[in-house]
């Protein structure tokens, strides 16, 4: 009799031991998937915060605004928009000091070409508001068209026309005032001098 006790009381205490195990096994694992689910969403809430962070709201509005239907990253956009207004930048000490051989660095070959044309500047003459004011040279054009349509003007942001050619414009309401149009030739940014219409 005593044997049989002994024998069911270490059945029993085998059973509930087992018992033990099984639910600490379960509720081990439970705890440990609700722990991975608390550090994913605090990773992937450190990740948001940090994206936002670098890209705010409004930088993004401007970014998609900018880029339109040209497929440019945000990292290019940054950089370009940084070196497009670094160029604007100089452009203006050079119309505050009107220095002409320094200004025609920044301008493309084939704008230089068009407005070195006496028949061009002659037809542009005509046009300016102030009558029998000759311009017979690209340094006429920059001292005359160049500096007074773009000194002291502010450019905001960038418009991609393409992935090579921008226009830096500034904005005013719902309306982009465009000061400059630029093209990259041989990773350089240079101004491209519109041509007249007609």
């Amino acid at each position: 009799m005593k044997r049989i006790i002994l024998l069911l009381t270490a059945v029993f205490s085998m059973l509930f031991m087992n018992s033990c195990f099984t639910t600490s096994s379960i509720f081990g694992k439970e705890d440990q998937k609700a722990g991975n689910s608390v550090e994913e969403q605090l990773s992937n809430e450190e990740t948001t915060s940090e994206e936002n962070v670098s890209f705010s709201t409004e930088e993004n509005e401007e970014y998609l605004r900018s880029v339109a239907d040209v497929q440019v990253s945000r990292e290019t956009f940054i950089s370009d928009k940084r070196e497009i207004l670094q160029i604007i930048s100089e452009l203006s000490d050079v119309m505050e000091n009107e220095d002409y051989s320094r200004w025609i660095t920044y301008i493309d070959q084939d704008s230089i070409n068009y407005w070195s044309q006496s028949t061009v500047l002659q037809k542009a003459a005509s046009r300016l508001p102030v009558k029998g004011l000759k311009l017979s040279s690209l340094r006429d054009y920059f001292y005359n068209i160049f500096i007074p349509s773009r000194k002291g003007k502010d450019v905001d942001e960038i418009r991609y026309l393409t992935t090579d050619t921008v226009k830096a414009v500034h904005v005013n309401g719902d309306t982009d005032v465009v000061y400059y149009t630029l093209y990259k030739i041989d990773g350089v940014w240079k101004i491209h001098l519109p041509k007249l219409n007609g």
